[in-house]
């Protein structure tokens, strides 16, 4: 009897502790990176939800990373807006990669970060610290 109603408390307290939980949501505010500035949140057009398309985030992040990096290190600039430009920067591309057909499967994101993000993403990563570490 005591198990019974160990389990039907246990039961009942989900639903009881989920009414006054915080709700997650996906707009968490502003984050700053090491140099002080607002780091920019993926726009809704870029943002995927559902398992099947999970990757698609993933590959909008990293499209976007690696464009970043490289456009302030050709600036030549740490400003907030160099370090982190607007995503609709990525747009186009993200579409001619095939990130955003529907039909597309993570198997071109994956083609895609062996071939042109792992191998150049650390050091760009790295001369951009470099250079920002300078105008500090």
């Amino acid at each position: 009897m005591k198990l019974l109603t160990t389990l039907t408390l246990i039961a009942l307290a989900g639903p009881l502790c989920a009414d006054t939980a915080t709700p997650s949501v996906s707009v968490s505010p502003a984050q700053a990176d090491r140099y002080g500035c607002a780091v920019r949140q993926r726009p809704d057009e870029l943002t995927y939800s559902g398992f099947r398309d999970a990757w698609r985030n993933i590959a909008a992040n990293d499209l976007y990373s690696l464009r970043r990096h490289q456009a302030a290190l050709d600036a030549g600039s740490c400003t907030c807006d160099a370090l982190w430009p607007d995503w609709s920067g990525i747009k186009e591309e993200f579409e001619a990669l095939d990130f955003a057909d529907p039909l597309a499967t993570d198997s071109v994101h994956v083609t895609w970060v062996a071939a042109e993000y792992f191998p150049v993403i650390s050091n760009l990563r790295a001369a951009l610290r470099e250079q920002c570490q300078e105008t500090d």
